[in-house]
């Protein structure tokens, strides 16, 4: 791996601006916990060189790469730069959603959780969080209309039901 690692860094620094070997490189780094923030300005190298049509995929791997090295705030920056550009990203969506919940920002949470619910009415995960996004801001009504959401995809898929029975244990 140390290889690879020395000849991508050889090829990008005789003036390459290869994606696909930066996109490699940050992977290799990312993979050492100790090289967190390193890969973070990696993958901030290869957004600067991306196509505009690969932006939306290098900004949600940056934010990604943000959250590894526990840059959480840029990451959250990152994800709106990506929604902003990319209305319809799901994971941008779902993982600005997350961010802003445990930033205790629950008003813009929801609305990045709801707008990823919309782009996948299937997905659990954003609609368990904006159920907790709702519950903290005491919007009972729309709570309630979520976790009919989440009880109605819970019939069909033993694991979401007993989601479903936890969090409707825990809101008594």
């Amino acid at each position: 791996m140390k290889d690879r690692e020395k000849e991508l860094r050889e090829q990008l620094a005789a003036g390459s601006t290869d994606s696909e070997a930066l996109r490699e490189l940050a992977g290799l780094v990312g993979a050492d916990r100790a090289r967190k923030d390193e890969a973070v300005e990696l993958w901030r190298s290869m957004v600067a060189v991306l196509e505009p049509s690969q932006l939306p995929e290098g900004l949600l791997a940056l934010a990604r790469a943000q959250v590894e090295a526990r840059r959480e705030e840029e990451a959250i920056e990152t994800l709106a730069r990506c929604t902003a550009d990319s209305p319809d990203n799901f994971d941008a969506h779902d993982l600005l959603g997350e961010l802003l919940r445990r930033a205790g920002r629950l008003e813009e949470a929801a609305d990045a959780l709801r707008r990823a619910g919309e782009l996948d009415p299937r997905a659990v995960r954003p609609r368990a969080a904006l159920l907790a996004c709702l519950d903290g801001l005491g919007w009972r009504d729309e709570a309630d209309r979520v976790l009919g959401s989440l009880q109605r995809l819970g019939a069909d898929d033993p694991a979401v039901g007993a989601l479903v029975e936890e969090l409707m244990r825990r809101r008594g």
